[in-house]
């Protein structure tokens, strides 16, 4: 099955959606004949990914290793919906995977903070994107940088 890069209204549809009601829980995360070819203008093809396949069980933990440049990034941006595959199948709690689904986050190598917000409202990004009320959003923010050891640090600015 081939991907598609997402038009604006599916993309805002997969956000707003909720999981298939009959999601197996076993296959939360499912990867099938996934294939990334990036296609520069003025150079060869480059094949990131080839025949990529595998299931992650609803709240399984995974670690994807491998040297650099093999890929790993690319198959997690494809899992976010950030960029599209060439080929395969990628689904996400039932769903294709056709834009960022609301069940998937990405955290980049590099911190990307931005530095006119205060550490509270960085987190509260998302909430903003999305629509959604922030004041129920803002006490689970507060617990979230409580569980990495940030209480206390949520009206401060990246130095």
């Amino acid at each position: 099955m081939a991907m598609r890069t997402p038009g604006r209204r599916r993309r805002r549809d997969a956000r707003n959606a909720h999981p298939a009601p009959d999601v197996d829980e076993a296959r939360w995360i499912e990867v099938e004949g996934l294939h990334k070819i990036y296609r520069p203008r003025r150079s060869e093809p480059t094949h990131a990914l080839s025949g990529i396949g595998f299931t992650v069980r609803r709240g399984e933990f995974i670690s994807v290793v491998g040297p650099s440049g093999c890929g790993k990034t690319t198959m997690l941006k494809i899992l976010a919906g950030l960029i599209p595959g060439s080929e395969g199948a990628v689904r996400v709690a039932g769903r294709e995977v056709a834009g960022p689904p609301p069940e998937v986050g990405m955290v980049f190598q590099a911190a990307t903070l931005l530095p006119w917000r205060t550490v509270l409202e960085n987190v509260m990004v998302p909430v903003e994107v999305r629509k959604l009320d922030a004041r129920v959003y803002r006490e689970r923010a507060g617990k979230l940088l409580a569980m990495v050891g940030l209480d206390g640090f949520e009206g401060k600015y990246r130095s």
